[in-house]
């Protein structure tokens, strides 16, 4: 039997095009490098790209996931998958308190991960 493997494609376009009124859709007020990590598109980026660091093309996020070797760019971006879906449910629960809600305290422990993790791997090396 033939196995075949099917790879999720991702509209990197669309994506950013959805970065652009992310503030305005959410109520939130996050930098870029924020709604890029809650996004995920900084998984776009490739070896080729490690050229742009420094050179302030990308944001924080994308250069520090660029700085990362191979492994702790899997744990990067584990965390921050699980803190944006997170985040995406939170208030889709019927009759929720968003300050109170599963999704939110899910959220927050996510983030906490985050930030262990980006002070663990030299997070302000990329400070803007």
């Amino acid at each position: 039997m033939i196995d075949i493997v099917k790879k999720r494609v991702i509209d990197w376009d669309n994506q950013l095009r959805k970065e652009k009124h992310f503030n305005e859709k959410f109520g939130t007020n996050l930098s870029p490098s924020s709604v890029k990590e809650l996004t995920g598109s900084f998984r776009r980026l490739t070896e080729k790209s490690k050229s742009k660091i420094g050179d302030g093309t990308l944001q924080q996020c994308e250069e520090f996931y660029l700085s990362l070797d191979l492994m702790k760019q899997n744990q990067y971006t584990h965390i921050c998958k699980h803190r944006s879906a997170a985040f995406y449910k939170i208030g889709d629960e019927p009759d929720s308190d968003k300050e109170n809600s599963e999704y939110q305290r899910q959220f927050s422990e996510w983030d906490e991960k985050l930030n262990e993790f980006k002070a663990q791997n030299n997070w302000d090396k990329f400070s803007k």
